[in-house]
């Protein structure tokens, strides 16, 4: 069983599919169900909606509450929520699409459940009543910002955040008392005392700031039974693990993929819905077949434009306004690898490279930015020193 994370916030509508049919509750009593749609992929990805049909997530596929998505090893996925929101699913993650509706009132619940993997996401702010909950097996976040990280992590790597923007509340959960219902906790202080001391260990991330659920912490959220624990010692040990707030520990690819997720407007993400949902008709002649191909490669070619305008922007920032690392190892925590760059006059240079288009290549190093001629360069070593993973 899964314990969740959370990050909260909002969003408008600009989809409004409906795979069910129509029943005769009121609206006000069923909220009505809402799709987001993938606006780019890459590598190989698969899509399984709660029918348990499969296809390939490509650019139009929409996705509702109950559906699932796999990244491959080279997988990557970007998604559009109806607001204008958008998540990146990096390759091999696993996500599970859990809620995604609005309310009569206009208040919309979406939740994402971040199975396994590492997640990127720029979420609009919107009304008070609305949420937004990205979930990973063992803590809880409340998104109060736009742009974090979310990452899940495997053996003795807790789950982690990291805030791009904004402001993120992060706290640990325990499975067993959010299965209890809002009446058994009100008739239990025992239950009131854990809940309460789950709200004492949150912490709030700001712009820049990361933390991560210790393993200790993510063994007690996964605590499945009330009967027989132990609460005092419980809490106890929820509030000795009170999450770390540390500077965050940002790669410039991690800066790169949240600046360079795929964003659409509503227009064009009812076009290609519409592009996706044409192509998918059975009795569809070959003539139309290919219009509708040659206008989904259209837009696809547009997205990659932006993606690639996108990441040359970034990468003259990093150039032109480069920032402040007072070691080579800052510079390689943060580009996670060094090159040797050998002129042609026998000296050397040890940096790390962000671009080399036109007649330059410009390096990072511990001194500042350096911009070299390729004429003056004998030889360039890649990854002469390389990042360890944690």
């Amino acid at each position: 069983m899964r314990v969740f994370f959370y990050v909260s916030l909002t969003l408008f509508s600009f989809l409004s599919s409906c795979k069910k049919p129509e029943s005769d509750v009121s609206q006000e009593s069923k909220p009505e169900p809402l799709s987001a749609v993938v606006v780019f992929a890459i590598g190989d990805s698969k899509v399984r909606h709660a029918d348990q049909t499969e296809e390939k997530a490509q650019l139009g596929t929409t996705l509702a509450a109950g559906d699932n998505i796999v990244t491959g090893e080279a997988g990557k996925v970007d998604i559009q929520f109806p607001d204008g929101s958008s998540i990146r699913i990096s390759p091999k993650s696993t996500i599970d699409f859990s809620k995604l509706s609005q309310t009569a009132g206009g208040a919309t619940e979406t939740q994402v459940a971040l199975v396994s993997g590492k997640v990127f996401a720029k979420v609009n702010k919107g009304q008070k009543q609305d949420n937004f909950s990205v979930v990973t097996p063992t803590a809880i976040a409340g998104v109060r910002g736009t742009s974090f990280i979310v990452e899940s992590g495997s053996g003795s790597l807790g789950d982690s955040v990291k805030v791009v923007e904004g402001s993120v509340s992060f706290a640990p959960r325990i499975l067993a008392l959010e299965k209890a219902s809002n009446e058994e906790i009100e008739r239990s202080e025992d239950l009131k005392k854990l809940q309460n001391s789950l709200a004492t260990v949150e912490v709030i991330l700001e712009q820049n700031q990361e933390s991560k659920l210790s393993k200790k912490a993510a063994d007690l959220a996964k605590i499945e039974k009330l009967e027989g624990l132990d609460i005092d010692k419980t809490i106890k040990a929820i509030e000795k693990e009170k999450p770390a707030v540390e500077a965050a520990k940002l790669t410039k690819k991690e800066e790169e993929e949240i600046k360079t997720i795929v964003q659409v407007d509503k227009e064009t993400a009812k076009q290609i819905i519409a592009l996706n949902e044409s192509a998918n008709v059975d009795k569809l002649d070959e003539l139309k077949k290919k219009e509708i191909d040659k206008q989904r490669l259209a837009i696809e070619e547009e997205v990659k434009k932006k993606q690639i305008e996108e990441k040359k922007r970034f990468e003259e920032t990093l150039a032109n306004k480069p920032k402040d690392f007072k070691t080579r190892e800052d510079v390689l925590n943060y580009y996670e690898s060094i090159e040797r760059i050998t002129l042609t006059d026998g000296k050397t240079i040890l940096g790390a490279i962000i671009s080399q288009e036109g007649e330059y290549i410009i390096v990072q190093t511990e001194n500042g930015v350096k911009r070299i001629s390729k004429e003056e360069v004998d030889e360039v070593n890649y990854d002469v020193q390389k990042k360890k993973k944690n």
